[in-house]
């Protein structure tokens, strides 16, 4: 009876990283979406840092949830927040959207993840080791947050 190893891939591969002679190149491969969209986001980071969106003249468009509801969603008050942040007002950024620091981490680890995955080296170990209790945590942080500011008198809450 002879062992033999098979060099087949198994079929479940979306987190085991690719050997290097497998692994795309960054240019004219899928790998490239997750860098136009940085660039995006970037260029719209830009234009929210040097035009205030709390003046009515920097030109965004307001809430669509808010404006189709009347409720606060959990956004409400990030692209003002994110103004702020950039320009080193941290209090008042957090006086827009208390969770502003944690949604733009979240949405950072999230753009690291993607680019890592399409570029064939896994999900990285960090993330395969956030537990699902930690998601259903912020799920409920989340929906906690987004009723409290709807209520009347939390008008702290409501960024501005």
């Amino acid at each position: 009876m002879s062992l033999t190893l098979s060099t087949k891939r198994p079929r479940s591969s979306f987190h085991i990283a690719r050997p290097a002679s497998e692994q795309q190149s960054l240019i004219g491969s899928v790998a490239a979406l997750p860098w136009v969209v940085a660039g995006c986001l970037a260029s719209t980071a830009a234009y929210v840092v040097i035009n205030n969106p709390g003046d009515g003249n920097g030109g965004l468009a307001s809430c669509p949830i808010r404006a189709l509801t009347g409720r606060w969603c959990p956004g409400c008050g990030i692209t003002r927040a994110t103004h702020h942040l950039f320009r080193g007002n941290i209090a008042q950024a957090l006086s827009f959207n208390a969770l502003v620091p944690a949604i733009l981490a979240a949405l950072s680890l999230l753009w690291v993840t993607w680019l890592t995955v399409v570029t064939g080296r896994g999900v990285p170990t960090f993330i395969r080791r956030i537990s699902p209790a930690a998601y259903v945590s912020a799920a409920l942080i989340l929906a906690g947050f987004t009723v409290m500011r709807n209520l009347s008198g939390a008008v702290l809450l409501r960024g501005g």
